[in-house]
């Protein structure tokens, strides 16, 4: 008998194996297979294979009550087909902390018990040739009530505008749960998990923070059959409940969902592929619309329950080639505080940058070799940020041979010192993320200061409504303007920094980028996204298209270029090749790398055989 086996890897495509007829084997189960000379993790997602060369026989069962449901099985198929990964990496976040790893896994031998990883690779082997093992965690999970689950078609996303969603929310969850049905509160980070838990009763929190033991207690309880509400990431995502009625997202169009943390997965786009394979209704919070809604706004239910008009906002030219703080955001700070005008300045570094600066000239020395900007390093070293220019001492301005000077760029710690000069320590308060941790102290300690310093953590619903002005320096510092999405975040960050200001408030933008439309159009919703639509239809973007990369790898920069001249030829058109270009001249991890960006459909490629190049990774930017 053949099985298809999804492993706990990043490997695309499911492996056939056998196991003997008389097995006693599901969908959904969890055996322990060979790859190559290791032993990992798989899970069983077909009964049969069209595969039919060589296999070989898996070494082991694992007997455990849990067994995730259709729509669970169907939720990893579309992830894992829009993620080119494995299947088993999705289903492994819907099992809690005791259960993930193999370490854990015991193998009874007679009336012994033994550890399956005190066990050679051997003697598995010696062990399975008779039949396939018997496993079991040592702390089983227990047997969970059957339910039925309905997958059939999910309704339409509905989304609720407004930076106020608290009530919505409420009213919603009481009505799921007076059903006797559970709902997923997804949130873009811990802050807000928190916020939400503090508001509504009875949520429980499943995120990073939360202890493993906590984590695996309201893992159980849901999957016996608990109603309630799981606020957290990917985990509460993937949880396997009991009865799901509602999925909401909130802050569906926050920057954060779109910059995840050593994770491919974007949650938000998750989360419509979950409420998909179960049939759910899906609720968007957000302060401001994504291109996706925008373009779909006829179609979707919308509530808009936004104030009109928005704040207003100002935009602050920089010039490029200026570093250090600008005297007249220094000004507006101090003349803010002594009005009673609460402000916060959003900065994206902590930690200022020196660089090097003639004050004859007004500019900051340039690298000899490429013109980019010189920065000193920790260990005093002049480093370029551009190319691998390195240098021992500053000497003096290539213009006109004066002494250099060091320059702190803009930074929370920078702003801060020169803020505390002019209004005093107690005038002003520094927030980093890990302040957040307690966020009704930062809260306090923010009521009680007139200046407020801090990162884009500070977009959390804790402090909405609470200042009177709002400062965001460098906004291209923030995102990329090399991708092609960084219009739409800085437009939608521009929305949460409105829901922090007060009536009558004010934004205030420094930027470089000026003349960018996503600032001069940052309160103007219908002229931004008329804008931004047409230029993503001319090159072919989300969310009329998706964008991958194809990334190759070669022993050899000759080897690699022909490959990569073959494909781009092979599928420029059908696959609408964008970009081709190397990483780096130079190896990487024993290897050149190049990149070639499509605009495509997962399942044109997957046509066109690039998920099966051998030495290569297939990324999914967005789409």
């Amino acid at each position: 008998m053949k099985i298809s086996v999804s492993l706990s890897y990043n490997i695309s495509e499911p492996l056939t194996y056998r196991i003997p007829d008389d097995a006693e084997i599901q969908a959904g189960m969890r055996v322990l297979v060979p790859l190559g000379r290791r032993h990992v993790l798989g899970w069983v997602t077909g009964l049969d294979s069209p595969y039919a060369g060589r296999l070989k026989s898996i070494l082991g069962i694992i007997d455990d009550p849990f067994l995730p449901g259709a729509d669970l099985l169907e939720f990893a198929r579309l992830a894992a087909a829009a993620y080119f990964t494995s299947a088993g990496v999705i289903l492994d976040h819907c099992l809690p902390p005791s259960l993930k790893s193999p370490r854990n896994l015991r193998l009874r031998d007679g009336s012994n018990e033994a550890r399956l990883a005190g066990l050679a690779s051997v003697e598995i082997e010696r062990r399975s040739a008779e039949g396939p093992l018997r496993l079991y965690f040592k702390k089983p999970s227990q047997v969970a009530p059957a339910v039925s689950v309905a997958t059939g078609a999910a309704p339409p996303p509905r989304w609720l505008l407004g930076s106020d969603s608290g009530q919505a929310y409420l009213e919603a969850c009481e009505r799921v749960l007076a059903e006797g049905r559970s709902v997923i509160l997804v949130v873009p980070d811990n802050a807000t998990a928190r916020y939400w838990q503090s508001i509504l009763p009875g949520v429980d929190p499943c995120h990073a923070e939360v202890r493993n033991a906590v984590r695996e207690r309201t893992w159980n309880e849901y999957r016996l059959g608990k109603c309630g509400i799981v606020c957290g990431g990917i985990s509460a995502l993937a949880m396997p409940l009991a009865a799901i009625g509602l999925l909401i997202v909130d802050r569906a169009a926050s920057p954060l969902y779109a910059r995840p943390q050593g994770s491919p997965f974007h949650l938000d786009h998750l989360a419509g592929l979950r409420a998909r394979a179960g049939g759910l209704p899906l609720l968007c919070g957000s302060p401001s619309h994504t291109c996706a809604s925008w373009e779909r706004r006829a179609e979707i239910g919308l509530d808009d329950r936004r104030p009109a008009p928005g704040p207003a906002h100002h935009v602050h030219p920089l010039k490029g080639r200026e570093r250090g703080i600008p005297p007249a955001l220094l000004d507006m700070a101090r003349q803010n505080a002594q009005e009673g005008r609460k402000t916060l300045i959003l900065v994206n570094r902590i930690q200022p940058a020196l660089h090097f600066f003639c004050a004859d000239c007004g500019r900051v020395a340039a690298c000899p070799n490429c013109g980019g900007v010189l920065q000193s390093g920790e260990d005093g070293e002049i480093r370029c940020r551009r190319c691998a220019f390195r240098d021992d001492a500053p000497g003096n301005c290539r213009r006109c041979g004066r002494p250099l000077e060091t320059l702190h760029d803009i930074s929370i710690e920078s702003l801060a010192r020169a803020l505390e000069r002019g209004c005093g320590e107690e005038a002003v308060l520094t927030l980093t993320a890990s302040d957040l941790k307690d966020a009704q102290a930062a809260l306090n300690q923010a009521h009680e200061r007139p200046l407020v310093i801090a990162t884009l953590a500070a977009l959390s619903p804790f402090f909405h409504g609470l200042f009177a002005a709002v400062v965001w320096i460098k906004p291209e510092s923030f995102f990329s303007m090399e991708e092609f999405n960084a219009a739409e975040m800085i437009h939608a960050c521009g929305a949460e920094i409105a829901s922090l200001l007060g009536a009558g408030g004010e934004l205030h933008v420094f930027s470089v980028f000026h003349f960018h439309y996503a600032l001069q159009y940052l309160m103007d919703e219908e002229n931004f996204f008329e804008r931004e639509l047409k230029y993503r239809r001319w090159f072919l973007l989300p969310p009329f298209s998706g964008v991958y990369e194809l990334e190759l790898r070669a022993d050899r920069l000759r080897s690699l270029a022909a490959a990569m001249r073959e494909l781009y030829g092979r599928c420029r058109d059908s696959l609408n090749v964008r970009r081709a270009y190397l990483l780096s001249r130079r190896k990487q991890r024993g290897s050149f790398r190049g990149v070639l960006e499509l605009h495509a459909d997962a399942g044109a490629i997957v046509d066109a055989g690039l998920h099966r190049i051998r030495r290569s990774v297939l990324r999914r930017t967005a789409g």
